[in-house]
């Protein structure tokens, strides 16, 4: 076999060149095509932010494009617009209100004649309500443990606490309050003292501050188990994860949401096994995720691929500059008619069958790019398609199952307080922190989901745990 002539250099040169200097001119081209590739590979990998790959918008840089315009601008300024509804506070009934001050004219604005009080009124009252915090002062109950000596044996005898009294100096509503200035609100154990010194007068040590969040865990121990329960039996979850430290220890924060409640795990790995101890090894639901390989354990009947994370990652390599680039460009051009199906079939123009025959010629013609990129030389783009062709029919689970969605943003809403929290938090200390975590998220966002105040659940749940009472439901099991 003839000898391959390098580029640019003629064949006569070529003919004349000693064979050292042929060897060694091919490997500084091999070299330069392999640092020229490694060059475009981390160009790439700088431009990559949360609108053309899997990462976390909490990654991208202050240099990071701005999301596009979800819409058109139309001209008009911000803010409320000529003739919109006005929006104003609900008046409260007499029966709730504190007090009532009646105020009447004592002279005319006009000609400044003195009005008597006994005029009677001839127009309409207007009514102004005016909302106010009390000062915010805590009560203090002493709890005095008399002792007096038993005639019969002579022995020292202490009254006992009743059962309702706390276990140490803080009541359920403050200790349900710093367990949510913490844990539900996020402000870091310093804020919280100082907030309750500013605010209500209250010295709490970190400390203090500390041992009261540890009580809230336990109070919602059993609780965030109910909960785990009944995510364990739903037909449908958005399931997601993301980096989470445990002291020193990099961990993973796992979610999985249903339409009525979310539970939170933070786990040491991010394989199978978490998965697993979260969802239940027999669930036999449908997973919405994205592509992450843990998820592969699940067979294609039962997930939903995330299209939101396929299209950053198409975006990605349609940024790649590549001469397959184009590739990406028309696969992306066909997820435009299948979310306009999806919304149809939202809206109620379409059923499940009219969403199905919709989405028929989006599947061909899908299909087809993704057999010609599995071909194609380009490593990067064979790997998508291979892995795209291999779950094809866990792209299309929500046109077959009622009440699926084609995207995993559930579970990405879900972990996005978390993620706030983690950096300011830089994640927990210890096991029991989070626990502590765990439960509160769970607890924080069942509660917003089933409409539930959480000061007043926390409140009532801490209440009655100390009282030996049964702890308030959240969510029904039955």
């Amino acid at each position: 076999m003839d000898e391959e002539i390098p580029p640019l250099v003629s064949a006569t040169d070529w003919a004349k060149t000693p064979p050292d200097v042929r060897q060694a001119f091919v490997s500084l081209v091999d070299m330069v095509r392999e640092l020229s590739a490694q060059v475009q590979e981390l160009r790439a990998l700088l431009k990559q932010t949360s609108h053309n790959s899997s990462k976390p918008p909490s990654s991208d840089p202050p240099s990071a494009p701005p999301a596009p315009a979800p819409r058109v601008a139309r001209g008009r300024k911000r803010g409320g617009q000529p003739g919109h509804p006005d929006q104003q506070r609900p008046l409260l009934p007499e029966d709730q209100l504190d007090a009532i001050v009646a105020l009447r004219p004592t002279s005319c604005s006009h000609c400044q004649a003195a009005l008597a009080p006994e005029l009677p009124l001839s127009g309409p009252i207007w009514v102004y309500q005016i909302w106010e915090l009390p000062p915010l002062k805590p009560t203090v109950t002493e709890y005095q443990q008399q002792a007096v000596c038993c005639p019969a044996c002579q022995q020292t005898v202490t009254a006992d606490l009743p059962p309702e009294v706390p276990p140490g100096a803080f009541g359920p509503r403050l200790s349900a309050l710093i367990g949510l200035l913490h844990g539900g609100y996020h402000l870091s154990m310093r804020t919280t003292a100082a907030l309750l010194e500013d605010v209500c007068g209250l010295r709490v040590s970190l400390g203090s501050v500390a041992t009261s969040c540890a009580r809230v865990s336990a109070v919602l121990a059993p609780i965030d188990a109910t909960i785990q329960n009944y995510i364990q039996q739903q037909p449908q979850l958005w399931v997601d994860e993301t980096g989470w430290k445990e002291g020193a220890r990099r961990g993973w924060l796992w979610v999985a949401v249903s339409p009525q409640a979310s539970c939170y795990r933070i786990h040491a790995s991010r394989g199978q096994g978490a998965l697993w101890e979260l969802l239940g090894e027999a669930y036999g639901g449908v997973v919405h995720s994205d592509r992450a390989s843990v998820y592969h354990a699940l067979p294609n009947r039962q997930r939903q691929l995330c299209w939101a994370h396929i299209i950053r990652n198409l975006q990605g390599l349609a940024e790649y500059q590549h001469a397959e680039s184009r590739w990406a460009g028309a696969l992306l051009d066909w997820t435009r008619p299948l979310f306009d199906a999806y919304q149809a079939y939202q809206c109620g123009i379409f059923d499940q069958i009219a969403l199905q025959h919709a989405l028929l010629p989006v599947r061909l013609a899908m299909h087809d790019l993704l057999l010609q990129g599995a071909r194609a030389p380009w490593e990067k783009l064979q790997a998508t398609c291979t892995d795209l062709l291999r779950h094809w029919e866990a792209l299309w689970t929500f046109s077959r199952v009622e009440g699926l969605e084609p995207t995993n943003n559930r579970a990405e809403r879900a972990l996005r307080p978390a993620v706030i929290w983690r950096k300011s938090c830089y994640g927990t200390q210890s096991e029991g922190g989070s626990r502590f975590v765990e439960r509160m998220l769970s607890v924080q966002a069942t509660c917003a989901q089933q409409g539930r105040n959480l000061f007043a659940f926390l409140s009532e749940a801490v209440r009655a745990a100390w009282a030996l009472e049964s702890a308030p439901v959240l969510i029904s099991t039955s």
